[in-house]
């Protein structure tokens, strides 16, 4: 595992040295009294891979006529294997750093809001930070594995600012005091079937109330909510234009959907088509919570939702494998939590409506 990963960061080193060699070669070793340090907060792109927006951090110092930006965000689409080192839990992340024009314009050009705070630092704080951050930019330090929630762009600037200030960032503040699948949804009222898809996917390890700053808006708001102890100003850098959601990509529209399919469950051949769709689809989960090393997707109650009982109960035509795939449905629901529940609500009532058609279909057989 190790020497895969080394074999990795040599690869993302050779790509990237080109465009950060002279910037960070041009670093000066101290800070001057002007210098500046900021929390960039980025708002949501079109990618998926940008929903939950971004954390970066600047330094400005006119003195040294520097200003740049350290980015913990950066990956490489193009690793061997991308999607399933995402999936697994072995995709390598680095630390760049970029000019600050080049950075605004970027997302400027993307249509994605920069908020800029600046910190009230004391010069020492400052240096602690200055020096930290190149530490790391010139070392293995500035390589790291990946995760959804634990280690990210977020929490690595967390990690920063926690090793110079008097006392660490509070996570105790109103919209941080929920669970982390409440938050996550949060980053998603306009990508419903995105959001859907996340659900499907995590654990009940993400119904846990947060302890942590992990998404660029928290750290956003935790500043905010303690401005007179940690800033200086806060301001947006950048103009954008706000898009309208798809019309299609809501709750209500996949509810359109599930009424029409729940015409299906009438059919024995719907029956048929239900159960081996939710099947397959719990076989996947099941795979994908085994395969990964992400927490967060471990021990997936809908396994035990979408499980293959009821397409073995008719199989079989077996009445005690039908009560056991129905029994596992119960347990399910009981463990998956309000949040999950309300985001899956339509596939829930479809699940039932099929299980109902199934049951009423051995009544009148009996």
């Amino acid at each position: 595992m190790r020497s895969r990963q080394n074999i990795l960061k040599q690869q993302i080193v050779l790509w990237i040295c080109c465009f950060s060699f002279f910037v960070v070669k041009a670093q000066p070793q101290y800070l001057s009294e002007e210098a500046e340090i900021s929390i960039l907060t980025c708002g949501t792109g079109e990618e998926m891979y940008s929903f939950f927006g971004h954390s970066a951090l600047r330094v400005k110092d006119d003195g040294h006529q520097m200003d740049v930006v350290y980015n913990w965000g950066m990956f490489d689409f193009n690793t061997e294997g991308f999607y399933s080192k995402f999936v697994k839990g072995d995709l390598l992340y680095y630390l760049d750093v970029d000019r600050f024009s080049d950075f605004i314009y970027h997302y400027t050009l993307d249509n994605r809001e920069v908020v800029e705070q600046q910190l009230d630092l004391t010069y020492e704080q400052k240096m602690k930070i200055w020096e930290e951050i190149n530490q790391q930019l010139r070392t293995e330090r500035r390589f790291y594995t990946y995760e959804f929630i634990r280690n990210n762009c977020t929490t690595k600037i967390v990690d920063v600012l926690n090793d110079v200030l008097d006392e660490p960032l509070s996570v105790d503040f109103p919209s941080n005091q929920h669970s982390y699948r409440y938050i996550l949804n949060e980053g998603l009222e306009k990508h419903y079937f995105e959001k859907l898809g996340i659900n499907l996917l995590f654990g009940p390890s993400t119904n846990k109330d947060s302890e942590l700053i992990f998404l660029p808006v928290k750290l956003k708001d935790a500043l905010e909510y303690n401005q007179t102890k940690y800033l200086v100003s806060q301001k947006t850098l950048n103009k954008v234009e706000n898009l309208p959601s798809q019309w299609w990509n809501t709750i209500y529209f996949l509810w359109g959907l599930v009424l029409v399919f729940v015409v299906g469950s009438f059919f024995k051949k719907g029956l048929w088509i239900y159960f081996t769709l939710t099947t397959l689809l719990g076989l996947f989960l099941l795979t994908i919570s085994l395969y990964t090393h992400h927490v967060e997707l471990h021990y997936n109650v809908l396994v035990l939702f979408f499980n293959p009982f009821f397409l073995l109960s008719l199989l079989l035509k077996s009445k005690k494998i039908f009560f056991i795939a129905v029994l596992l449905t119960v347990i399910s629901l009981i463990l998956m939590g309000y949040e999950l529940m309300f985001v899956l609500s339509p596939l829930i009532f479809l699940h039932i409506c099929y299980v109902m058609a199934f049951f009423l279909m051995r009544l009148k057989k009996n």
